[in-house]
């Protein structure tokens, strides 16, 4: 997936080292912030320093030279950064991964990119790596994001993955199953 992957609708480019300040930015410093991260909404939750995110996303999830163990990808409509969406490292017993997305600033939400993102990125996964369950773990007071991932396919599950430490005291684990 060296160019992409795209829809008639935008394309997720792999990102690179030197996207991963960006893509810090939108995370920790966007106005998308509040609603995932710190203060007011999350303070259980803090802000990540860069050297924290550095911790969480090494340097393999923008280089693509890991691609079992997780990959970032730009989400580009007509050449414009939208945000990023993620998958973590794929079991290979179960055949699953989680993903993360978020976008880069307020205007791109509730068009329906993130959604369109989620399904290019599971069907790419499902076909690459024969993922056929991806988990997705938002915050039960995200409800923004709750329905754009059950539009995107993703239902609500009490089964959590082994191993898996949600980020929130309330996530809601949500799973799509493909064939």
């Amino acid at each position: 997936m060296e160019k992409g992957l795209a829809t008639n609708i935008l394309t997720l480019k792999p990102a690179t080292l030197q996207d991963r300040r960006n893509i810090y930015i939108w995370l920790a410093h966007s106005n998308l912030t509040r609603d995932m991260l710190g203060t007011p909404n999350f303070p259980e939750i803090p802000i990540p320093t860069w050297e924290e995110f550095n911790e969480d996303y090494k340097a393999y999830y923008f280089d693509g030279s890991r691609p079992l163990k997780g990959q970032c990808f730009i989400i580009t409509l007509n050449g414009e950064e939208l945000g990023q969406i993620n998958h973590n490292e794929i079991d290979p017993i179960t055949q699953s991964t989680e993903i993360d997305i978020w976008m880069a600033d307020l205007k791109f939400t509730g068009k329906g990119f993130g959604g369109e993102a989620l399904r290019l990125l599971c069907e790419y996964l499902n076909q690459n790596f024969g993922c056929n369950t991806i988990y997705i773990a938002p915050s039960k007071r995200n409800l923004k994001a709750i329905r754009a991932y059950t539009k995107a396919g993703f239902n609500e599950t009490k089964n959590l993955p082994i191993n898996f430490v949600p980020d929130y005291e309330d996530s809601v684990i949500m799973v799509k199953k493909l064939l």
